[in-house]
């Protein structure tokens, strides 16, 4: 009973030390699992397009897909794999699009469509959703002709038509 009466506080002192360390050894194993989680977020390209009823305004934007992070690995493969066949379909889909659609802010209506499309190209349910970032409208005029040499035959009916 003597050596309880003389060491009790040592005794307590030397079980918050224990409880402490066991505490900060749980949260520095649970921050390293966190850490080292891949995101679920995979990058399916940047688009930039003219809508066929509107050749004023060029459309901007980057497109993800949010994959099942249960097929996280097997969505990214499927993605890498079909990856210029999505970007076709989108940019068929986009440039035929409502204006209305593009006109909505959250751009519900084109990622639906978009969501639909990446759907059929896996033919599996590997993605959850997909997200739209860095939208810009802008117009047509800020951006200059890519074609760098054209036939003379071309470049007549070119300065005739421009919008063609």
């Amino acid at each position: 009973m003597n050596l309880i009466k003389r060491y009790w506080a040592a005794g307590l002192i030397l079980v918050v030390v224990v409880a402490h360390a066991s505490i900060i050894g749980y949260v520095r194993s649970r921050v390293s699992r966190l850490t080292n989680a891949k995101s679920t977020a995979i990058e399916i390209g940047t688009f930039r397009f003219q809508n066929i009823k509107d050749f004023e305004t060029v459309y901007q934007f980057r497109l993800y897909a949010i994959a099942d992070p249960s097929h996280r690995v097997q969505a990214e493969e499927s993605i890498k794999k079909l990856k210029i066949e999505i970007l076709e379909s989108a940019e068929q889909l986009l440039r035929q699009v409502e204006p209305e659609w593009l006109a909505d802010p959250t751009q519900t209506q084109i990622r639906e469509r978009l969501m639909d499309l990446v759907g059929k190209q896996l033919n599996e349910p590997l993605v959850q959703r997909v997200v739209i970032t860095d939208w810009l409208k802008l117009p047509s005029t800020t951006f200059s002709p890519t074609v760098t040499s054209m036939p003379a035959s071309l470049s007549e009916t070119a300065d005739d038509h421009p919008h063609t």
